[in-house]
């Protein structure tokens, strides 16, 4: 049986409380909302499909495009004024969630959009046709007769709606008429001006029905304070981007400075950095159904394909010199102020991951991401109690559901986040700030809010409490740099990632999402297994701290 170190146990037995923490708190800390995910991707394009033919629609030489999307707007107000299963019905029937699909013809004006709500029912659509094509030009009476039979068409009770405004618009070789009504007489109340309400409108081209929405309607006044709010925390991340770019350009500086006297390893840190660029490059590939469906038609479909193209070499390269430059010049100067924090790191990226070095880490990895998780539930079931924090409950949305392969979105933008955060704000960001100001603490507390603030675009509110829950997960993370080393908080922060981006996969309570989460989820204990593997053929390593000791 290998013999565990002291600072083993210590991160173990922590690791255990964070587990412990997770399973306890998760739910009080985390809410989730009562909304199930019953449709795939091609459930709903064969739903909208379908509703198109019936809309008399052919799609023979359309191109086809689906996105995933969710009303943040809508589901805050909803969450901030009801109960979590008011929140959770208005949310299914508005709907919040929905599937969008796109039908459309590069270089051509007419399309078709349709929104499918997770339950499988249409909430809108929109058939896009030249301002000069033709058609009737009916008076209000005669279209609102097309709209209100259309709307019986879907199921609307026409005699319990409430007409909120009719507009006209005349063409030139048709009239087009919106109509707006009131779908419930239900009212959501909100302190200030105003309350939320649901709405249903019909848009009637000429003759033809060619557009159709059921939403919720937030109060003007709520909906000015959330976005002024956002744009606090949008100004606090922005700013944390410009500081980074500021210290990776810094980094260039002082990794040619050390290149000159000799003293930087180019080959660990440019294979570090393709490796994040591939990662990326992959993460974005795969993403392509969401370049797809944001296509503009009045560009050919040749030059969109290779603008997609250029702009993924040239993120893919930036992302190179992101992390080359800092981690070049972090290891070279980590070896002056923190030697022990870079021990078995050009090991990993010379391949020489299957062995007892490299597992003993992979395995503190797991045990750090347990206690970073355990952190993050505890610091949230705390906050939301006594210093009034609060989040939205999560439900299906995820942009993880935009990807060609959902499983692969885990691994890959793990990947990508923990190693390039890791080396910019750990290992460069501490050696930096240690050198500037001669203080440890300083060394980690700087990087660790720069870090922090970065995240604060989030709807958490009050918008700076993300900044301040992981400037303290910062300092976790830092100190682990210190006594663990660089290698231990990559895998956790991979393990970290790659479980919060697996989850919404498991929780969809749809089989084929479900399965693809367990295999994110499965793939993210691979460096454990690794770690495990190891440790078999022989003891693991000490923790660096304590192998120079």
């Amino acid at each position: 049986m290998p013999k565990l170190s002291r600072s083993d146990l210590t991160l173990a037995a922590l690791g255990v409380l964070g587990v412990l923490a997770v399973f306890g708190l998760y739910q009080s800390a985390f809410p989730l909302a009562i909304v199930e995910m019953e449709i795939t991707r091609e459930d709903a394009v064969e739903i909208a499909a379908q509703f198109v033919g019936n809309q008399g629609g052919d799609l023979l030489d359309f191109k086809q495009a689906a996105l995933f999307t969710g009303e943040t707007e809508s589901l805050i107000f909803l969450q901030k004024s009801l109960s979590p299963e008011d929140a959770a019905r208005w949310a299914h029937d508005v709907p919040v969630w929905s599937w969008n699909v796109r039908w459309f013809q590069p270089l051509e004006t007419e399309e078709w959009l349709v929104d499918v709500g997770v339950s499988g029912t249409v909430a809108a659509f929109r058939h896009i046709i030249e301002d000069t094509a033709a058609g009737q030009h009916l008076d209000e009476a005669a279209a609102e007769q097309i709209a209100t039979s259309f709307l019986a068409s879907q199921g609307w009770m026409v005699s319990e709606l409430e007409v909120v405004s009719a507009v006209t618009d005349v063409k030139a070789n048709r009239t087009d008429h919106v109509f707006i009504w009131r779908a419930s007489p239900e009212t959501i109340a909100w302190a200030g001006d105003g309350d939320g309400e649901a709405r249903v409108s019909v848009r009637v081209q000429g003759d033809q029905v060619g557009g159709y929405a059921r939403w919720l309607q937030v109060p003007q006044d709520f909906s000015r304070e959330l976005q002024n709010t956002l744009s606090v925390g949008t100004l606090l991340a922005v700013g944390s981007i410009v500081i980074t770019v500021l210290l990776t350009l810094a980094a260039a500086v002082i990794a040619i400075a050390r290149y000159r006297s000799g003293d930087v390893n180019w080959r660990t840190a440019i294979v570090c950095g393709v490796l994040v660029g591939t990662m990326f490059a992959i993460s974005i590939a795969t993403n392509w159904p969401q370049a797809q469906f944001g296509y503009q038609t009045q560009i050919s479909w040749t030059v969109f394909i290779g603008s997609a193209l250029l702009g993924l070499v040239l993120l893919s390269v930036f992302y190179v010199v992101f992390v080359t430059f800092p981690t070049a010049a972090g290891v070279s100067m980590a070896r002056d102020y923190f030697p022990r924090s870079v021990d078995g790191f050009a090991d990993m990226f010379a391949g020489k991951i299957f062995t007892a070095k490299f597992g003993a880490a992979a395995l503190r990895g797991y045990a750090l991401a347990a206690v970073f998780l355990g952190y993050l539930t505890a610091f949230y079931w705390f906050a939301q109690r006594f210093l009034g924090a609060w989040l939205p409950a999560e439900g299906p949305y995820s942009s993880i559901f935009n990807n060609a392969f959902p499983f692969l979105t885990p691994l890959t933008i793990s990947l990508v986040a923990a190693i390039s955060e890791e080396t910019i704000y750990r290992l460069f960001g501490v050696s930096l700030f240690k050198k500037l100001t001669g203080s440890t603490w300083m060394a980690l507390l700087i990087p660790a809010a720069i870090w922090a603030f970065g995240h604060s675009n989030y709807p958490v509110f009050p918008v700076y409490i993300r900044g301040i829950e992981l400037t303290i997960g910062g300092l976790i993370f830092g100190v682990a740099f210190l006594r663990y080393g660089l290698v231990t908080c990559i895998v956790a922060h991979y393990v970290v990632d790659a479980v919060a981006l697996g989850t919404p996969l498991v929780t969809s309570a749809n089989p084929t999402y479900i399965v693809s989460g367990l295999i994110a989820i499965g793939l993210a204990l691979v460096p454990g297994v690794v770690g495990l593997l190891a440790g078999r053929r022989g003891t693991p390593s000490p923790a660096p701290e304590e192998a120079a000791a």
